[in-house]
């Protein structure tokens, strides 16, 4: 994984971050599955330390005003860190590629989420764009009711 300088980090929008971590999971998971089959359970472990650690911040960042996907997700992100715990316990390698693929899933859909944002509004309003989706209100109806 590529190395990012601090000032870069801070110049990202919110769902560059998401994509990043999602990328930063991936990688470590993999790692994780790749030193369980080499007889590293130390180094597995420590892996998948680090995996539930990016859950965390993941279900941190999500934004409750996207309604009952952000719900899906928490559940989601829950169910995949406690797989984690439960593989981790168990050396479990089959558990680690579930969530492997439940979480390349969500990565793949959120990468594809973000090239239709892109190319329906431009690269110049990214962030503006992903709120508008996030946040569209029909004309004359009032949130607080």
């Amino acid at each position: 994984m590529r190395i990012y300088e601090e000032q870069e980090i801070m110049d990202m929008k919110p769902q560059e971050l998401t994509s990043l971590l999602y990328q930063a999971f991936l990688e470590k998971l993999r790692a994780s599955i790749k030193a369980l089959e080499e007889g590293d359970a130390v180094g597995s472990n420590y892996l998948l330390q680090g995996c539930n650690d990016i859950l965390e911040r993941l279900g941190a960042g999500i934004n409750y005003k996207a309604g009952i996907i952000a719900d899906q997700l928490e559940a989601l992100y829950g169910f995949c860190a406690e797989k984690l715990i439960e593989a981790n316990i168990k050396k479990d390698k089959e558990i680690m590629e579930q969530v492997l693929n439940i979480m390349e899933n969500i990565s793949q859909a959120w990468s594809a989420a973000m090239e239709i944002s892109d190319k329906e509004t431009g690269s110049n309003n990214k962030l503006g764009s992903y709120e508008d989706h996030l946040y569209y209100q029909p004309a004359n109806v009032d949130i607080a009711e």
